[in-house]
């Protein structure tokens, strides 16, 4: 794609290795960068974060503060599609003060992407139930298969966000006939960046869980007995008495998200790139509309 025309089909397959190799050793030789475009981003998140565990028992806050979480995401997405896409030298400001247009349909864009997962989700879980309440050994298999799809989903339609990122005129069309024959290969590359980082991530939080923070308090299986407002009320002295461990935690998953959220961006900007056959009009254009 040149200057806001897509072509109808993809220009080029998507080697999965290639992309995978290439992304981890884009972030990884560029820590320094990314340590300060993600510092204002983490900061927010750990500000949000903080807010959340002090009023886990309202509900109506804590949506508004899950929205308010991709604000900063949107941030940082952004300044690193740009930073790939554009091969800019100088590391695009990420403060709040740097939102834009582009930040808010990049936002848009985003929520669009989880809605249709979450769609996807409730018409999938119907049949799934259903097929699974007749033969319950397949109910895993059926919401396995029903996970892989949604996320098959998701990686097609997934060049859009760096298409937003960087001002093209781009749709949810383009970006699905774009990766025509390239989602497993979309997906097997999203896998690749991510799994090493999300089981250490898993590894530690586990260990630190189990040696600084007290277990859930439990709720019985027997729907008749369950008392729901007791429930969340335990729940919610569970976040208070453990607020600081809770939030430590939370802190160092946020600043290690960091790394995959990069190689993860990076990979599909890459594969934007390659499929589209896109290159910049002005490599230090800003979009600022």
């Amino acid at each position: 794609m040149v200057s806001q025309i897509p072509p109808e089909q993809a220009v080029h397959d998507i080697p999965v290795k290639i992309v995978s190799g290439l992304a981890i050793k884009t972030v990884m030789g560029n820590l320094p960068a990314l340590m300060q475009m993600a510092l204002f981003p983490f900061l927010l998140s750990a500000l949000i974060t903080a807010v959340t565990i002090t009023n886990f028992g309202s509900p109506f806050l804590i949506i508004i503060l899950f929205i308010l979480s991709f604000i900063p995401h949107s941030l940082f997405a952004v300044a690193w599609h740009r930073r790939t896409l554009l091969n800019l030298e100088k590391s695009e400001p990420t403060f709040i003060s740097s939102w834009r247009r582009v930040h808010w349909r990049f936002l848009l864009r985003v929520i669009q992407l989880i809605l249709i997962s979450y769609g996807l989700l409730i018409l999938g879980s119907l049949p799934a139930l259903t097929l699974g309440a007749a033969i319950p050994a397949s109910l895993p298999i059926l919401f396995f298969a029903l996970f892989i799809f949604i996320i098959y989903v998701a990686a097609r339609l997934s060049f859009i966000l760096p298409a937003t990122a960087i001002g093209e005129k781009y749709t949810l069309s383009n970006s699905w006939k774009h990766t025509d024959r390239q989602g497993w290969r979309l997906l097997g590359t999203f896998i690749i960046v991510t799994t090493p980082y999300a089981l250490f991530i898993i590894i530690i939080s586990q260990a630190f869980e189990s040696a600084f923070i007290s277990e859930l308090p439990s709720i019985t299986t027997n729907a008749s007995q369950v008392n729901f407002e007791n429930y969340i009320n335990d729940l919610n002295k569970h976040f208070l008495n453990n607020g600081l461990e809770i939030f430590i935690l939370n802190l160092f998953i946020i600043a290690l998200t960091y790394l995959p959220t990069a190689t993860t961006i990076t990979a599909l900007s890459i594969a934007f790139k390659g499929c589209t056959g896109w290159v910049p009009e002005q490599s230090e254009e800003k979009i600022d509309s």
